[in-house]
């Protein structure tokens, strides 16, 4: 049987497009700060990185937290993240990426576990709204990325298999995998979120640069995604945002 047409790119936004890995980990280690609870450091972070984040805390305090611990890490979380955020930028070939797939006619969407209404305002700063079908971030709590990734891809009419989630991390391929989406995973080197190690059983081709992840959907021949891609030349539509009644 022919392949489908792999023709969307479905990005994540944190420590994918957004350059924000070390701020989140920082924030973290500031938080348990805060909290009084035990040091951690960066490679405890990367080595126990997982989601929902409530266990990641529990994992990284190597006990189960109270409800009110949760919260209070949370918020200081949020309140050190905002500070380290400042400084953060897009990853360093993310607009190349997306304008070579944008000018090879592709489709490409935003996906993200960051609060929809953060989310928005942050991408239209970083001036790349235009790439973009659609942007969705989380709205109310979300312990997974499937069912969001599933709701996405269903509101664009985009088949799973003509699809390709670039994210960098294991929920990531996690989501894609039971979604039945191909993925390719970013590794940013020694900030990333996850330990190299988490992805070796995912069986997940992982890649080290943004660019490179387009390279290999445009160039079947070069990749490492297990099965032939093939591109499909049709233009889409960019700049799409859908309005807020369809986000509830």
């Amino acid at each position: 049987m022919q392949d489908p047409f792999v023709s969307h790119i479905v990005w994540d936004w944190n420590g994918t497009l957004f350059n924000d890995s070390r701020a989140l980990i920082d924030a973290t280690l500031d938080a348990f700060a805060a909290c009084g609870l035990p040091p951690i450091t960066v490679a405890d972070y990367q080595h126990k990185h997982t989601q929902p984040i409530p266990e990641f805390y529990n994992q990284l305090a190597g006990r189960t937290l109270t409800d009110n611990e949760q919260d209070r890490l949370q918020h200081s979380f949020q309140s050190a993240y905002l500070r380290y955020r400042e400084k953060a930028q897009l990853t360093d070939d993310a607009v190349a990426a997306m304008s070579r797939w944008h000018a090879a006619n592709q489709r490409q969407s935003l996906l993200s576990m960051h609060p929809h209404e953060r989310l928005v305002p942050l991408v239209e700063r970083a001036g790349i709204t235009e790439f973009f079908t659609r942007i969705d971030g989380a709205v109310g709590t979300l312990a997974r990325k499937a069912p969001h990734l599933a709701e996405h891809l269903e509101r664009q009419g985009i088949a799973p298999a003509s699809a390709v989630v670039v994210g960098d991390s294991v929920d990531d391929a996690l989501a894609a995998r039971e979604c039945g989406v191909p993925c390719l995973l970013y590794h940013s080197g020694e900030d990333a979120l996850h330990a190299r190690e988490h992805f070796e059983e995912l069986n997940v081709p992982v890649i080290e640069t943004l660019v490179e992840a387009v390279s290999q959907l445009l160039d079947p021949a070069a990749g490492r995604l297990d099965r032939q891609l093939s591109h499909a030349g049709q233009p889409g539509v960019v700049g799409v945002i859908p309005p807020p009644q369809e986000r509830t």
